[in-house]
């Protein structure tokens, strides 16, 4: 009998591979997987890509009944939108001095980033304009810190809604900006740079007692698909339960 067209060189995966272990309580309760109380449950392997086989989801206790949103993430592009709080609104004082800054006027929008690298919602724009005077113009970007922000971006532009240039600031709620544009540093806002999420499946989750007689429910949730390098599975919850559910990635690496 003549063989068919068909694939005969299957993939294996080289190795197990079982991540996650992360306790999910908190309600999300969105259909983008942007908020980071979606947590990251399995990882493939940066060069190679992986396989998950299956979710296993294990209740840690009393909860109410919930659902289960699972999302395929591309995570060679931005992050999650950090939950910190945004930056104040920024106000602006300039000096015709100490910069190269040539006569205009400029807008301003901040965002923070917190320790993971995740980017907070922007700040509120700038009351007004704020002119600067050429051509050694600069201007002083100030605004109240973000509680857990490690650092910020001062985002500016000539036009109202229009800044795109970013101005990296470590730590203080200050920025001091003295050209028009840095080199690699324009384009758009961090926090609105959407994650490419996908919305893979959802699953019930059933309310759940705690009792020393019979056994917490555990559910299997089947994926069986194969990972290109540096995509991850994301899992976040619809509605904040007390114990949590404990979501553990089983798979493998190539």
């Amino acid at each position: 009998m003549a063989q068919g067209n068909g694939n005969i060189t299957p993939i294996f995966s080289r190795v197990a591979d079982i991540q996650g272990g992360i306790n999910l309580t908190t309600g999300v309760n969105d259909y983008t997987g942007n908020n980071n109380l979606n947590k990251v449950v399995f990882q493939a392997d940066p060069s190679n890509g992986g396989f998950v086989q299956r979710l296993r989801m294990k209740a840690l206790g009393t909860n109410i009944a919930t659902c289960a949103r699972i999302y395929i993430s591309d995570n060679t592009y931005s992050k999650s939108i950090s939950i910190i709080p945004a930056p104040g609104t920024p106000t602006g004082a300039a000096s015709s001095s100490g910069g190269v800054l040539a006569t205009q006027n400029l807008f301003c929008i901040v965002t923070a980033q917190d320790q993971y690298g995740n980017w907070s919602a922007a700040s509120s724009e700038i009351a007004a304009n704020v002119a600067i005077t050429g051509p050694t113009g600069s201007v002083t970007w100030n605004f109240n810190a973000s509680a857990g922000a490690v650092a910020y971006r001062c985002y500016t532009g000539p036009v109202s809604g229009g800044e795109e240039c970013w101005f990296a600031n470590t730590g203080a709620n200050s920025c001091l900006q003295t050209t028009s544009y840095v080199n690699n540093q324009i384009g758009e806002i961090s926090s609105v740079a959407a994650v490419p999420n996908i919305l893979y499946g959802e699953l019930s989750l059933p309310a759940t007692t705690l009792t020393g007689t019979s056994a917490t429910t555990e559910i299997d949730y089947p994926m069986n698909i194969a990972l290109p390098p540096g995509y991850r599975i994301l899992v976040g919850l619809a509605n904040t339960v007390a114990a949590g559910w404990i979501i553990t990635g089983i798979g493998g690496k190539y």
